[in-house]
């Protein structure tokens, strides 16, 4: 009888080991499925969306603005598959020309990435300096876009680099949990001791 339970404590003990390395093993697993944060990121931005909404156009003193320019359909192609996904992006610009090469082109940016398992919405700017029909000056076409996710990305935030000087346009940046810290305060300008 004392053989018996021996045997049945042990085949217990051996049988509760195993589960619990195999629990284990399914949480590293998991752990080694989920990508951690921060995590860098990288890709481009593919053609084929639609013009929705055209812009309005005006000039004012001698400044082209171009207010709300609406295009769905576009993709990104990301190595994380969390930011990949359709765009759609509202954008106003005001176009200061410099001369009869330059353009600087100021941009405000609302853009929004979908896929499957939720999505990312963010307000950006870009600079677009078309210079790169005088000699030995380049373009200059960047933007920066802080973005919040929702559905399976609630609770992360990411921040994305645009350079649309390259075809197609690459997108760089970093995943991260939390949101970017408050914009700080300016200490007061100090007033000159009376003489």
């Amino acid at each position: 009888m004392r053989a018996i339970k021996t045997s049945v404590i042990s085949i217990l003990a051996i049988g509760l080991l195993a589960g619990s390395a195999v629990g284990v093993a399914a949480q590293e697993e998991e752990a080694a499925a989920e990508p951690t944060t921060p995590t860098k990121v990288a890709g481009t931005i593919e053609g084929g969306g639609d013009v929705v909404q055209e812009p309005t156009e005006t000039v004012v003193d001698g400044v082209l603005e171009v207010r709300d320019f609406v295009l769905v359909g576009d993709a990104l192609e990301m190595d994380d598959p969390r930011l990949t996904g359709s765009i759609s992006v509202t954008f106003s610009a005001d176009v200061h020309k410099v001369n009869d090469f330059e353009d600087v082109v100021l941009e405000t940016v609302e853009m929004r990435i979908d896929n499957d398992d939720g999505s990312w919405t963010g307000q950006g700017t870009s600079l677009l300096h078309d210079g790169a029909e005088i000699p030995d000056e380049d373009a200059i076409n960047l933007g920066t876009l802080p973005m919040t996710g929702s559905g399976a990305y609630e609770g992360l935030s990411a921040y994305l680099f645009t350079d649309f000087t390259e075809d197609p346009p690459t997108v760089e940046g970093v995943i991260y949990e939390g949101e970017l810290p408050p914009f700080p305060e300016l200490p007061a300008p100090e007033t000159e001791a009376a003489e």
